[in-house]
């Protein structure tokens, strides 16, 4: 079946023109804002850092006591302070229904340790299309959030991997 033809819509199905959520348009957007977010503030507090690394079952003494290091996937409890996400995807409609979490990346400059008090910035690096096997085009959706330390020093980058599928994966 051609792109141009239509197709009957399964019950739950978003139409094609739908797929990137209301008033998207089709293809990976011309331009999109790569300028980053509102800076978000977050303080590194021991008893958090023991709580994820007992959450993540790994025991490693790194992560306990005086001079304890944050563990490497920490920076993901930021989600929990923000809302909308981090800076950057603003300008872009996605349909959540059909989004996927493709790939996390972290980029250590700086140790991370209770009592640092980390201001992040969040940015949509990159978009673009690919065709998909069975769920039509892919829109992929490169972000980047950037922790700076108390002394203004970056101390890490995290980049996160979106994938919007344009329509139901086909079996």
């Amino acid at each position: 079946m051609s792109a141009s033809e239509t197709r009957p819509q399964k019950p739950g199905e978003a139409s094609p023109s739908s797929a990137r959520g209301p008033g998207a348009s089709d293809g990976p957007p011309e331009s999109f804002d790569k300028s980053w977010g509102e800076p978000i503030t977050m303080r590194v507090e021991y008893g958090k850092v023991r709580e994820f690394a007992r959450a993540i079952k790994d025991a490693n003494p790194a992560y306990a006591g005086d001079g304890a290091l944050a563990p490497p996937t920490f920076l993901m409890t930021i989600a929990h302070w923000i809302e909308g996400g981090m800076g950057g995807m603003r300008n872009l409609k996605l349909d959540y229904r059909r989004l996927l979490h493709g790939e996390q990346e972290f980029e250590y400059l700086r140790p991370i340790r209770p009592g640092d008090v980390l201001t992040a910035r969040g940015r949509t690096k990159d978009v673009f299309e690919k065709d998909g096997k069975r769920g039509g085009k892919m829109l992929f959706v490169i972000t980047e959030t950037e922790f700076t330390n108390q002394r203004g020093e970056v101390a890490a980058y995290s980049r996160s991997t979106l994938i919007q599928t344009e329509g139901a994966v086909q079996a």
